[in-house]
Parts: structure tokens; C-alpha cells; sequence
């Protein structure tokens, strides 16, 4: 994630915030619809640690689609970008050093407590991080990176406040903590990964 992406995306996150408070303020509360409990965070942003000795911490910019039932469940799609960098060491003390494209598609079901305007919620969503992972090769002194496309199961626990600025208009924050199915790769410690997301959710329609 180079730094005019996550520009651009502080841009649109800012845009996006001012166009929620602006304009969606007015949107009823208590939706009778399917359409109308859809729930779709402009963008939220924040912090991940990778846990990982050869991935620095980086930058999240989470994407979700939810579904909020009358009976305080709610049913969430993610798409999540992460940034990160690699620091890979090979058998001849030859460093490695690079940002990994990194993201995960993960969905679940969670439950919500509500208290007047004030609301917490719990997830779980199990899904996919996708990753590369460089092979380094050296030859003749050549040295050589092949890119190498990867998949991962994972599964993410999400704990969430929610504040009503105004009716199904809400400003959150996020703690999560995930693991991995299994060991492998850069996450060969069985060391869980954790972070933290702020931002603005609305309703879709």
C-alpha cells in the first residue's frame, strides 16, 4: 500500500464521513425492509499488529456489508486491505525487504446490545486472507524473487461500540483479534493478530 493509496483513501474516508453527517440524518429508525437493514460502513480505518517476526504492523482500511435483524442479530461481509512490510533473510544473510499485498474476505454473524444510543456488539467470521510470498532464489551470486499468490483460513472475533449521531447513522470502533487454521509461513507461531478500526456506518438505503 503505497502512501498516495492510503491519501486517497483518507480522502475518501473524510468525504464519505462529511456526506453521512450532512445528508443521512434524517433517515427513519426503525426499518421494516430488508433493504432498508442493510448497513454499509463508508470506510473504516486503523491499526493491525501481524504478530509475525518477519511482518512489520501496519495500516487496515476495513470494508463491510451488514444485515441488522429485528431481533438485534446482525450478519457481516468484509473486505479488508492491510499494509506491512517484509524482512526475510535467506541462507546467505541476504535480506529481503518489501511492502506483502495482504487482504482477507471474511463473513459471520454477531449480536447486538442495544442502549438507547449507545450499542456494542460481538462477531465471529471465519474466510480467506489472501497473501504473496516472495521465493527467493540465488544464482551464480544472481539473486532472483518469484512472487508467489497464497490462501490462509482465518478467523476474526470483533468486539464494537457504536454511537447514534443520528437515526441509523452511527460512529464505531473496533477491537478484533484473529487467528489462523494453521501454521504456515509467516505465521508459523500459532501467535494471534489484533487491531483496532475507527469510522462512520449508515444505512445503505
Amino acid at each position: 500500500m503505497t502512501a498516495s493509496n492510503i491519501l486517497s483513501s483518507i480522502t475518501l474516508f473524510c468525504v464519505m464521513f462529511a456526506h453521512s453527517f450532512i445528508h443521512l440524518n434524517a433517515q427513519v429508525k426503525t426499518p421494516d425492509s430488508v433493504a432498508e437493514r442493510l448497513f454499509m460502513p463508508a470506510l473504516q480505518m486503523g491499526y493491525i499488529n501481524h504478530n509475525s517476526k518477519d511482518i512489520s504492523a501496519g495500516l487496515i482500511i476495513q470494508t463491510s456489508l451488514e444485515y441488522r435483524t429485528k431481533h438485534n442479530l446482525l450478519f457481516r461481509l468484509n473486505y479488508d486491505d492491510f499494509s506491512g512490510r517484509l524482512n526475510l533473510k535467506n541462507a546467505n544473510n541476504q535480506i529481503y525487504n518489501a511492502r506483502i499485498p495482504l487482504s482477507e474476505l471474511i463473513g459471520g454473524v454477531g449480536y447486538r446490545f442495544t442502549l438507547k444510543r449507545h450499542n456494542y456488539f460481538l462477531i465471529a467470521q471465519p474466510g480467506l486472507r489472501f497473501y504473496e510470498n516472495p521465493v527467493i532464489e540465488n544464482l551464480n551470486g544472481n539473486l532472483t524473487i518469484k512472487q508467489v499468490g497464497m490462501i490462509i483460513g482465518t478467523i476474526r472475533y470483533t468486539f464494537g461500540y457504536e454511537y447514534e449521531l443520528f437515526d441509523n447513522v452511527f460512529l464505531n470502533s473496533e477491537v478484533f483479534v484473529g487467528h489462523f487454521l494453521k501454521e504456515k509461513d509467516f505465521w508459523d507461531n500459532a501467535q494471534p493478530y489484533y487491531g483496532i478500526t475507527v469510522g462512520i456506518s449508515a444505512r445503505l438505503f
